[in-house]
């Protein structure tokens, strides 16, 4: 059946119709744009994307037609690998005494908002077959969904735009979209992973540390009016990162006519970047995590087995210490203390003993 679809480059009609699950995001849970609407898809349909998605995969990484600084669903390319290489920039023009300037963009609805006609005319820049072009588009064309909450379920509705959120070629197709955005900015870097979107750019002074972030600004807007995206302004913002001891006046960037934000900090892939990367911002956010699963498995240590209380202690908190750690691991031993100390707490609570108790007993004993 995958071959055939292939073959006629036709993706089933029955598999097109997708269950939309609203699941929140951040900030009032009465506000409907703060929830990301997930594809519930057909168990079939992912079957015959992922066969896609391993070819399209190959075929682009022999081809090397993704954009080097698009880290997202991609082999060997992660969100940690990402923020190694944005923080490895930043310090080094730090050393050398310069300033960085960086604005996270924030594409409202981006996923939702994918212009099929634009895609698949940028499809053609990837030395894609006719055949594979056309099954794309019969992917795309013709979808519709209905949205369900606990048990209630709405009408149809056509999607003529878009690419669903919870498919597998979904990712895919979005890095193939923006693939070009970095060629619009020249003189600032861009770093991409997915949406996620961060223009930084070097120099000796905030003022010309700004100058160049603002013309790559105006471009990304031509760029975006063209991509039929648009930005969220309330929500991008612009960061400068500066040795501790500089005091200095950052100017404002400006596009459309509405001034970016300027923040101290901001949590870029899951960590907390702060203007002098002490990381006491990210590392306090995951010991209060911390704490709070730690309170839970002491709680329920007793219920569990060796094993079970193994892959506790595993899924809900050393995952937290181990999320990106080569970003932030090399932060003050004053900042890392907290760390240690959960890290100790959670050894003692695996293996029931007391606080007074040595952890180093525990780990030769694991």
């Amino acid at each position: 059946m995958i071959n055939r679809s292939l073959d006629e480059s036709v993706f089933p009609s029955t598999l097109k119709t997708a269950i939309v699950t609203p699941v929140h995001k951040s900030g009032d849970r009465q506000e409907v744009s703060n929830y990301r609407p997930i594809s519930i898809l057909p168990a079939i349909s992912k079957v015959i994307e992922k066969v896609l998605a391993e070819q399209l995969v190959a075929h682009l990484n022999i081809e090397n037609l993704l954009h080097p600084m698009q880290f997202g669903f991609r082999a060997n390319h992660s969100t940690e690998t990402a923020c190694c290489y944005f923080l490895e920039v930043i310090k080094g023009s730090l050393d050398k005494g310069g300033v960085v300037g960086a604005v996270f963009l924030d594409l409202r609805k981006a996923f939702d908002t994918v212009n099929h006609s634009v895609l698949i005319s940028k499809l053609s820049k990837f030395k894609l077959s006719v055949n594979v072009v056309n099954w794309i588009q019969s992917y795309l064309l013709g979808r519709s969904q209905c949205v369900r909450i606990n048990d209630k379920m709405s009408s149809l509705k056509a999607c003529v735009m878009g690419v669903p959120q919870g498919s597998i070629l979904g990712p895919l197709l979005f890095s193939a979209y923006i693939n070009d955005l970095p060629s619009m900015c020249d003189d600032v870097g861009t770093l991409m992973y997915a949406d996620d979107t961060v223009l930084y750019a070097c120099g000796k002074d905030p003022e010309q540390v700004a100058a160049k972030l603002s013309l790559a600004m105006e471009q990304v807007i031509e760029w975006l009016r063209y991509s039929c995206l648009t930005l969220n302004t309330d929500k991008t913002v612009v960061m400068y990162f500066v040795n501790k001891h500089k005091n200095m006046v950052f100017p404002n960037i400006i596009v459309g006519g509405q001034m970016i934000k300027k923040v101290d900090e901001f949590k870029y892939l899951g960590v907390t970047l702060d203007h002098n990367l002490t990381f006491k911002s990210h590392i306090k956010k995951m010991c209060h995590k911390v704490k709070y699963n730690i309170a839970n498995f002491r709680h329920i240590r007793n219920s569990l087995t060796v094993e079970a209380s193994k892959m506790y202690l595993n899924a809900m908190i050393f995952s937290c210490f181990h999320y990106c750690i080569s970003c932030w691991s090399q932060a003050n031993k004053t900042v890392l203390k907290p760390i240690r100390s959960l890290h100790k707490q959670a050894l003692k609570t695996l293996d029931r003993k007391p606080q007074q108790y040595h952890h180093c007993d525990i780990l030769d004993k694991y």
